[in-house]
């Protein structure tokens, strides 16, 4: 305090503070009289000795020197307490008496009660903030060191950030002594360490009580795993590697971590080491895309080490928990300082994908099992999986996981990397995986589409076995896996018996395994199928037999689908092909094969839909039921675009899902004044091109990126830009590419959200949500209805049901309710008041009943709606039942 008088600081405090009433008309709001109350106590409670009290009492003196406003002297009490309880801190600590318990104390009334850290020291009560400020760290520097720990706890608050509290923290590490064990106790909670200027701050510290602690034998595995990701994710890499070489070499908190920490603790000290020594080379490599020969060899020294057989088994057991929900919460700093949010559950260890990598190149230097492959499939798909707010959960782990696929000389690699071309949307992995297909297919000399048909794996269906007295069976339930138990009295049981459990729980865990697997099989083999019906794929009889017709796992998806033989379409009926009017079919041996489209052979669709009802035939996909997209006078009008999908509002987190799933090429849209490329979709058995414009609207605020984009012109491109006339675009092409963005704009759409019905932000959007929601029917809203026109029938409510060209409408005992076949929404008749039940809420159970098709879940919804508002007065929800009252 030797370079201002407080006298004179206190002095310009009231004249400040007074000129703030006047400008209020006599008055103080809470923020300037707390800010009146925090200068004077600071200013006192700091003076030197004997000159606080003496200030104070000028103060409060009614006659005294200083000229207060009433609402000053209204908050002189509470000034005078604070200044006073100030000055006695600073006295403890200055003094030679106290404690350290009551110095820790005092330190923190100290702290609690600093000013805002001046940035600048332009006036007066700047530098007087600033004097108070570092003689506050020079107290906290000349305390005991025990007084020091207390407080430096107290302050060392993983995501609570400043630039005082930092300085603080230094000041009191400064004069050395202070222990970490409490510090990384609390670190082991979090993602990383901090934000920005903590990393700065305690880096040093957190470094060498982890490495104290290690000397002194005591573990902290959490807090290890905190350190670790920080040096990775605030790039601080020039800490030296010294953490990489304690125990666990894995970060802790994930499931497959965790598991082979305690498998290799359990172990005798050498063969600990030697799990300890080849997990730290796992390492040493990770930054490369493949390894050296050096790596390899050096890995091929200590995999010899641990022994083949003991590596593989370990491993297989830890690999399939890969991608799994952490067992360990965390907490992470987002944007800034004091901004804590929940670490994502599924979102990967940058550090432990680092020794996965290892491990996953070195179990690819063993001999390969079917187990083995099943689980790097997994991963990839896990690992690929987008993370909301992170994108893919790990592309690196995704990358190695196929690299090693690719490089895997079996017939299950192959099989993998089929069913991953189909299931994953993540472009950089994808390349990876179709790279590898067509390897494999230039050294067979085939195509790379024929690989992926051939590679498909059967699973030995039909699975039935028995274990114990209990037996099993797999079925196949359109794109579902499910195990049927029956006890030893051949009944069906819901679920494996305790004696089964028990005695066979290895063979229970493979079977649990194989059943997801082909459950992922099935859900990939359907999706490729489905884009084949925009491709001109064919096959020879003999081909489309063994790789679809007659193949274990194909065969219940391809003899639900109409094929085209030569011209003669025809599906499995009963036990045979069987053309339209059920004449048993035999195809000749050298015709040609292709997936029937009812664009090619539209007078038949309606005895095709005939023919799936008679048979009672779902299909795995709309096929006779698809929607054709003809070619109108206005596209021929206009030439080579197409506006029949323009200027709909859709939201793009959800446009760039769909945009994955079907396929199609993309990017982000920010507004930041670049150019974007439009999505687009490749056609190469056509040399065509696809491309959708779109344009932003408006943005999220925070990261500029677009929350609802407007859509334009649909249009087909040979090469780079020549547009292509649509009346040249083939006919399935076009109907299969217009189905496609009518699918972006009906479910992507913001009429499709019912949390949209207001309008959205300012109600800017309730004319066009209104007309989404209950306008003309789309092609796709027309299938549907014709589709509910066939059901509702046979439901228990169909005498409560009737149609009008848009709404299935249901008369309830409360209202009568008019649901809407595109949208599902709903009115309230007569008044057409709208009714919101978001699909969860729709209780009703769906019946089970035959539908000629899956896929379609607004199908499901409109009949679970009709089913619920025809028994109105049973409705439980608040929600709902608020909305009945009204």
């Amino acid at each position: 305090m030797d370079t201002y008088d407080p006298e004179q600081a206190l002095r310009d405090v009231i004249t400040t503070v007074r000129g703030w009433c006047e400008r209020g008309g006599d008055a103080l709001n809470e923020i300037d009289g707390r800010d009146f109350v925090n200068r004077v106590s600071m200013v006192c409670g700091w003076a030197p000795d004997g000159t606080g009290p003496a200030l104070l009492a000028a103060l409060n003196d009614p006659a005294g020197p200083y000229e207060l406003a009433s609402p000053q002297i209204e908050l002189l009490p509470d000034a005078t307490r604070r200044a006073e309880e100030l000055g006695a801190a600073v006295a403890a600590l200055n003094g030679d008496g106290a404690d350290d318990d009551r110095r820790a104390a005092a330190a923190m009334t100290v702290i609690d009660n600093l000013p805002r850290l001046p940035h600048s020291r332009n006036t007066l009560w700047d530098v007087a903030r600033g004097e108070v400020w570092e003689r506050a760290k020079q107290l906290l520097a000349v305390q005991p060191v025990q007084a020091r720990q207390l407080v430096f706890d107290a302050l060392a608050v993983p995501g609570q950030d400043s630039d005082g509290r930092n300085g603080l923290i230094r000041a009191l590490c400064s004069a050395g002594g202070l222990t970490g064990s409490g510090w990384l106790e609390r670190l082991g909670g979090q993602a990383w360490l901090g934000f920005g200027r903590w990393s700065a701050s305690l880096v040093s510290f957190t470094r060498e009580s982890l490495q104290a602690e290690h000397l002194a034998g005591r573990s902290h595995p959490a807090a290890l795993a905190t350190w670790r990701r920080t040096r990775i994710e605030r790039v601080h890499s020039d800490m030296g590697d010294e953490d990489e070489a304690m125990w666990p070499t894995v970060n802790i908190g994930e499931q497959w971590a965790d598991r082979a920490v305690a498998d290799i603790e359990a172990m005798p000290q050498e063969r600990r080491s030697r799990w300890q020594a080849l997990l730290a080379h796992c390492l040493l490599g990770a930054d490369k895309a493949r390894p050296t020969a050096a790596w390899q060899k050096s890995a091929r020294v200590l995999l010899d080490a641990v022994g083949v057989d003991e590596f593989t088994d370990r491993l297989d057991d830890w690999l399939p928990l890969v991608g799994l929900p952490r067992s360990l919460p965390l907490r992470m700093t987002t944007c800034c300082p004091g901004h804590i949010e929940d670490f994502p559950p599924r979102l990967a260890d940058r550090h432990n994908v680092g020794v996965l990598w290892g491990l996953l190149w070195t179990r690819a230097m063993c001999p390969p099992s079917e187990e083995t492959l099943r689980s790097l499939g997994h991963i990839a798909e896990r690992a690929a999986r987008k993370v909301p707010g992170h994108g893919p959960s790990s592309p690196k782990l995704a990358n190695v996981a196929v690299a090693v696929l690719v490089d895997t000389d079996h017939p299950a690699a192959l099989a993998q990397l089929a069913r991953l071309a189909s299931r994953l949307t993540y472009k950089s992995t994808l390349r990876i995986v179709e790279k590898g297909l067509t390897k494999h297919a230039e050294a067979l000399g085939i195509g790379r589409e024929d690989v992926e048909e051939m590679a498909l794996p059967g699973f030995g269906l039909p699975l039935a076995d028995k274990l114990g007295d209990s037996s099993y069976e797999v079925e196949v339930r359109g794109v579902d896996a499910v195990v049927v138990w029956r006890n030893s009295d051949g009944k069906v049981v819901k679920a494996p018996p305790a004696q089964v459990r028990k005695d066979h729980g290895e063979e229970l865990k493979e079977l649990k395994a194989t059943v997801a697997d082909v459950g992922a099989t099935l859900i990939g083999t359907r999706d490729r199928l489905k884009g084949l019906l925009r491709r001109n794929r064919t096959w020879t009889v003999e081909q489309w037999r063994e790789r679809f017709l007659d193949h274990p796992l194909a065969r219940t998806l391809a003899r639900r689908l109409i094929w085209t033989v030569d011209g003669v379409a025809c599906c499995w009926g009963g036990d045979a092909l069987r053309t339209v009017d059920d004449t048993v079919f035999e195809p000749a041996g050298d015709a040609t094969v292709r997936l029937w489209h009812p664009v090619d052979d539209p007078t038949t669709v309606l005895a095709w839909r005939n023919f799936l009802a008679r048979h009672t035939i779902t299909q795995p996909f709309k096929q006779a039921h698809r929607e054709q997209y003809l070619l109108t006078d206005a596209e021929r009008a206009t030439g080579t675009y197409s506006n029949r999908f323009a200027a709909h509002i859709v939201r793009q987190h959800r446009l760039i899902a769909l945009l994955s799933r079907r396929g199609w090429s993309h990017v982000r849209h920010r507004n930041d004044g670049a150019s974007y490329q439009d999505p687009w979709l490749a056609l190469p058995d056509w040399e065509l091109r696809a491309v959708l414009h779109i344009a932003g609207i408006e943005d999220q605020g925070d990261d500029l990126m677009f929350d609802t984009m407007g859509t334009d012109q649909l249009v087909f491109v040979r090469g780079e830009r020549t547009p292509v006339p649509l009346e040249e675009v083939p006919a399935v092409v076009l109907s299969e590419v217009m189905r496609d963005v009518d699918l972006f704009v009906a479910a992507a759409g913001v009429g499709n959200d019912p949390n949209w019905y207001d309008g959205g932000p300012q109600g800017r959007y309730r004319d066009y949500w209104s007309q989404s929601s209950f306008g003309d029917l789309t092609p796709t809203a027309k299938t549907r209805r014709e589709v509910l026109a066939e059901l509702i029938p046979r439901l228990a409510i169909a005498n409560r049901c009737t149609f009008t060209d848009r709404f299935l409408e249901v008369r309830g005992d409360l209202h009568t309710y008019r649901i809407h076949c595109g949208s599902g929404n709903i009115l309230i008749a007569p008044e057409d008041r709208y009714l919101c039940i978001i699909p969860d809420s729709a209780k009703a159970k769906e019946p089970e009943m035959f539908l000629p098709f899956e896929g379609d879940s607004r199908l499901g919804e409109i009949i679970s709606k009709a089913l619920l508002l025809a028994a109105d007065k049973k409705i439980k929800d608040p929600v709902i039942l608020h909305q009945l009252a009204r």
